[in-house]
């Protein structure tokens, strides 16, 4: 059991700088009772005299002294990590690590940090892809993940940032592009270009695969240019973010298709451990999401869509 606390440090340090019982009161803002009866209790805890009593002074002893360049050094430390942490609260120093769940996503980065950097230019950003949301956020591999995919628990909170869609890439020549929608079934036996494999890809597993719906292969294409590059080459079909196309279908051979008749609605979340202390960048840092759902379709909020498992 420890004995020391940190107001015996700044009681120490404040006698041996004034000398004086009465000075050190004062510096301490307590009575001169309250600290006679400090210092006799956490001596007598100790077994051991800290100070001397004279007429004039008080005299500090070897014991004090020793004790002494411990209360600085540990006052000094404290001081600094809570001059630290307050600097982190308001923004001026610190470091946010955000996961992402869709390959596309570094096409927002940029506008999402020029308004973050704006205001917080001092807090460092580390972008990584999530692919088990709860486990990393749990282990602090990430302080918020942005998902489209977002079950409910009650040891995270999911803010809502904009709504959004999957969508069928298609070629332009291709039978499945005559279509105003497809259906589920229009996936079997077809070639589906995407990020991951059938282990990891949400919408196979998530979607197509409870429904019974086999494609004939899925490749798997790292790159998310590639994806657009092989199906825009006729090697298959894609399944992507609405924003993630609606730049280049104007200038590309390619056509999207809502996926059922209704479509595949997503909502975009920020996600992170509810029992976290929020940081002010770290809300800055959603809201800088947010604001870029203002734009029209195809421009900023084309470039938000982009995380999820695709």
């Amino acid at each position: 059991m420890y004995n020391l606390e940190i107001k015996h440090l700044r009681m120490i340090c404040a006698l041996a700088e004034s000398e004086n019982m009465t000075r050190a009161a004062e510096k301490l803002f307590i009575s001169q009772s309250a600290l006679s009866q400090q210092l006799k209790d956490i001596e007598t805890k100790l077994g051991t005299d800290l100070f001397f009593r004279t007429r004039k002074k008080m005299i500090i002893t070897e014991s004090g002294r020793q004790l002494q360049k411990t209360a600085v050094e540990v006052l000094d430390a404290v001081e600094r990590a809570e001059r630290d942490i307050s600097r982190k609260t308001r923004g001026e120093k610190g470091e946010l690590k955000v996961g992402t769940q869709c390959i596309f996503c570094y096409k927002w980065l940029p506008q999402v940090l020029k308004l973050f950097h704006a205001r917080f230019p001092h807090i460092e950003i580390e972008i990584g892809n999530s692919v088990e949301l709860l486990e990393e956020l749990e282990e602090k591999k990430f302080d918020l993940v942005i998902s489209g995919a977002v079950a409910t628990t009650e040891i995270h909170t999911a803010v809502p940032l904009f709504e959004d869609q999957l969508v069928c890439v298609i070629p332009e020549e291709h039978p499945l592009a005559a279509c105003r929608f497809l259906h589920l079934s229009d996936f079997g036996g077809v070639s589906l270009i995407a990020h991951a494999d059938r282990a990891k890809n949400r919408f196979y597993q998530q979607i197509l695969k409870p429904a019974g719906v086999e494609p004939g292969r899925i490749m798997n294409v790292g790159a998310p240019q590639a994806i657009l590059e092989m199906v825009m080459a006729g090697f298959g079909i894609a399944v992507l973010p609405r924003w993630a196309v609606a730049g280049i279908l104007p200038v590309w051979p390619v056509t999207a298709r809502p996926i059922t008749r209704k479509g595949l609605p997503l909502t975009w979340h920020a996600v992170y451990l509810t029992r976290s202390n929020i940081p002010v960048y770290q809300q800055e840092f959603i809201r800088s999401i947010s604001r870029l759902n203002v734009t029209e379709e195809g421009s900023a909020v084309a470039h938000l869509s982009q995380m999820h498992g695709c």
